[in-house]
């Protein structure tokens, strides 16, 4: 089972955008493979875009999108005590469950 998952709120422990104003966001995106997830709000990149046939942007110009973040940077947000907390997985019902470490909430 998977310890972070899309939806989820993470809060990034460390790195340039643990500074920022708001260090918190959805997860996007998770890309196991190379170990990097993409925050809703948060590591902001610049592309520049050909005019084209696309119908998402026909016109081209500049377009902004979240950038990627290390996995390890990161830290899942418990909704029950409000902080950053490392997971665990224990059965529950025959189900596997994530819960808090901190206040031991399961984590839907």
């Amino acid at each position: 089972m998977q310890k972070l998952k899309v939806g989820d709120t993470v809060q990034v422990m460390s790195g340039a955008e643990r500074s920022a104003s708001t260090s918190r966001g959805k997860i996007i995106e998770i890309d196991r493979d190379a170990l990097r997830v993409r925050v809703e709000g948060l590591r902001v990149v610049k592309r520049h875009v050909k005019k084209g046939r696309d119908r998402t942007n026909p016109d081209g110009g500049i377009v902004e999108k979240p950038g990627t973040i290390a996995l390890s940077n990161v830290a899942l947000v418990c909704p029950k005590c409000d902080k950053p907390t490392r997971t665990g997985v224990r059965e529950v019902e025959n189900k596997k469950k994530r819960f808090c470490k901190k206040c031991d909430a399961t984590i839907e």
